[in-house]
């Protein structure tokens, strides 16, 4: 996405990421329904028409901000899938989950405005799934490539196992927000969790 700077009501020059973060903390607090572009406005401390001619109407600069965060998530993903390319299997499970809950950490109102779309009033639910089905592929890959820390080819199940990992990660993250829960501490279970499963497999019975 192209950058272009933009100006405040007090002539404070600022670019298109502080649009769009204003837009996403007022959708994140109130909901896509409840919301004008007004308020967007007022939140980044400047004007409507700002808003109309740099990322259009309000439905467009929704489909912005989600669409930012995907790609800083993807992105996220393909470099820590990069670097356990080489892991052992107790690194590699820590480094899969990590993106994941850092991502929830570190951009909470992302995290539920990309993954969590129902509380907040609005469900880009096809951008959700090409998200998290572009995860299980990139695992599927990193999966197959490290075959040899399983003990044999995983064939057509390394998908599966991936989908498997994918929603393990997503169900212990949420649970962990709605409880208020430490995400470094359910990132570590998790990996823990799927290290465990990966190794009391039966390959030999997956693949007779």
């Amino acid at each position: 996405m192209s950058v272009h700077p933009s100006t405040s009501l007090s002539g404070r020059r600022f670019d298109e990421g502080d649009l769009l973060d204003a837009a996403r903390a007022v959708f994140h607090a109130d909901g896509y329904a409840a919301e004008q572009i007004a308020d967007i406005a007022r939140r980044a401390g400047t004007i409507k028409p700002t808003f109309y001619a740099r990322l259009g109407n309000k439905e467009q600069i929704y489909l912005h901000v989600v669409e930012r965060e995907a790609e800083v998530f993807r992105q996220s993903v393909a470099d820590a899938y990069e670097r356990g390319s080489r892991l052992p299997l107790a690194e590699l499970s820590q480094v899969g989950m990590e993106p994941l809950f850092r991502f929830a950490s570190e951009r909470a109102e992302g995290f539920d405005l990309l993954f969590r779309g129902e509380r907040t009033g609005d469900r880009p639910a096809t951008l959700r799934r090409q998200v998290v089905n572009g995860v299980t592929e990139q695992l599927t890959g990193l999966i197959k490539r490290r075959s040899e820390v399983f003990g044999s080819a995983l064939g057509p199940h390394a998908e599966a196992l991936a989908a498997a990992c994918v929603g393990v990660a997503l169900q212990v993250c949420e649970h962990t927000i709605d409880r208020g829960g430490d995400l470094n501490a359910a990132r570590h279970l998790a990996a823990r969790f799927v290290e465990n499963a990966f190794q009391n497999l039966d390959f030999d019975t997956l693949n007779p």
